[in-house]
């Protein structure tokens, strides 16, 4: 099975019942998969998608960048410490052209808060 390809109905068990957070492109779907938690599932279809950001969160010990994907009434961020986030960006490049500069459009500096759009649909 591909990097791409959805999991089946083990993984898929597994997936909802982990732990750490975890991202993944449905590309049967075309769904942006997002387990936050136990059970907490939640699913976007890019094609609802207008915007794409970048921004991030300092707290005392590290600075987490995070991908906001904006829908017309839905928000759907993700941590770069997700499960799965690199092979998100890799599935999602050429949907969102822009979106794997994500490192470079927030600057490395502490407590700095930064958000900067990475695409927008045209």
């Amino acid at each position: 099975m591909g990097n791409n390809e959805p999991p089946g109905l083990l993984g898929r068990l597994r997936e909802r019942l982990t732990t750490r957070p975890c991202v993944r492109f449905d590309p049967v779907e075309g769904t942006i998969v997002h387990v936050s938690g136990p059970l907490s599932v939640r699913e976007l279809p890019v094609a609802s998608v207008r915007r794409v950001e970048a921004g991030n969160r300092d707290d005392a010990s590290y600075d987490t960048v995070f991908l906001f994907f904006h829908a017309d009434d839905d928000l759907l961020a993700v941590s770069e410490h997700d499960k799965g986030f690199d092979a998100l960006v890799d599935a999602l490049g050429s949907v969102f052209p822009g979106i794997d500069g994500w490192q470079a459009a927030v600057p490395p500096v502490k407590y700095q808060l930064t958000s900067v759009d990475l695409w927008v649909r045209g």
